[in-house]
């Protein structure tokens, strides 16, 4: 494997401006990667500051530590985001100025073999972003669960309207043979999804999408990780999070404005009594994309939605 894989970091200006980190300054990265944000990062906190890094990957971790090797000032931390206040308390780590979450996959996701994570290759149905043998791979949920299940997770994650027609495709495919790679899958959803006039997204992208989360579960990790960073944060710490599809953001846009609010009473009960106290302020009313040069160079950021908040 070569350990010089890079990976171009998305919305690279706006994520140090947002983050405002001095020299001396302390941040997490919660989704190391190849380690872009990261040397980004470094060098504004300098030998002063430090950086605590989460990667579940192994291979990402193999590969940033090498891109990073320069830099002593660095805590890795081999483990899933959701457990961040654990890893804090275990590793006795103070609270920070600044937290990143860049929720894109990683381009060593698809670059690197048998990952299953690309529909343009032909893999095996893995799509796991830990090494953990015990956890379901793709291939066991497209082959295990029922039509019903399946047509929930492409629906509810995927937001695939051919949800149905493509589990149960799937469904009377497997019964000939186990679906077990990606090309399979692919060629699959291309034949039975009707083609849509004008759309460049490849028909299995949203499949893909949905199995991605529902193997990782993606979505419940990143419910439980936001409030999380509210306990680490210092007062004036600022957190950063760039998602990339509407389930995301929704999660995100939400955990913001209810940390934001003075009452989270229901509407009904008129005098507050949940004693709630704002955490954060809120400093992108709107969330911020990037601009066409960076879409051009980059075209995995053209879907990057970036929010921002200080700690109260």
């Amino acid at each position: 494997m070569d350990n010089k894989i890079t990976h171009s970091p998305v919305l690279r200006k706006l994520v140090q401006k947002y983050l405002n980190l001095k020299k001396g300054n302390i941040a997490v990265d919660l989704t190391l990667g190849l380690g872009g944000h990261s040397g980004d990062i470094l060098e504004k906190v300098g030998p002063k500051g430090h950086l605590i890094a989460f990667e579940q990957d192994a291979q990402n971790l193999k590969i940033a530590k090498e891109n990073l090797k320069k830099y002593k000032n660095i805590t890795y931390i081999h483990q899933n985001f959701e457990f961040l206040e654990q890893e804090f308390k275990k590793h006795k780590l103070p609270k920070v100025d600044g937290i990143l979450m860049d929720l894109g996959l990683c381009s060593s996701h698809f670059d690197l073999e048998n990952r299953g994570f690309s529909f343009r290759k032909d893999e095996p149905l893995d799509m796991r972003f830990s090494s953990d043998l015990t956890q379901k791979t793709a291939a066991d949920l497209i082959n295990r669960l029922e039509v019903q299940e399946l047509t929930d997770i492409f629906r509810n994650y995927g937001e695939e309207k051919y949800a149905f027609r493509i589990a149960s495709a799937i469904a009377i495919q497997r019964k000939l043979n186990p679906i077990t790679t990606t090309k399979e899958l692919a060629d699959l959803i291309e034949e039975v999804r009707p083609h849509e006039r004008h759309s460049h997204i490849h028909p299995a992208t949203q499949i893909f999408q949905a199995l991605r989360i529902a193997v990782n579960d993606e979505l419940e990790v990143l419910k439980n990780v936001l409030p999380q960073t509210v306990n680490i944060l210092k007062k004036n710490g600022r957190l950063v999070v760039i998602s990339y599809h509407s389930l995301e953001d929704r999660i995100v846009k939400h955990f913001l404005k209810l940390q934001e609010k003075e009452c989270i009473c229901p509407i009904e009960i008129l005098i507050c009594q949940c004693k709630h106290e704002p955490t954060l302020k809120i400093l992108t009313k709107k969330p911020d994309r990037p601009s066409e040069d960076e879409i051009n160079e980059n075209p995995r950021s053209r879907s990057a939605l970036l929010r921002a908040a200080e700690r109260l």
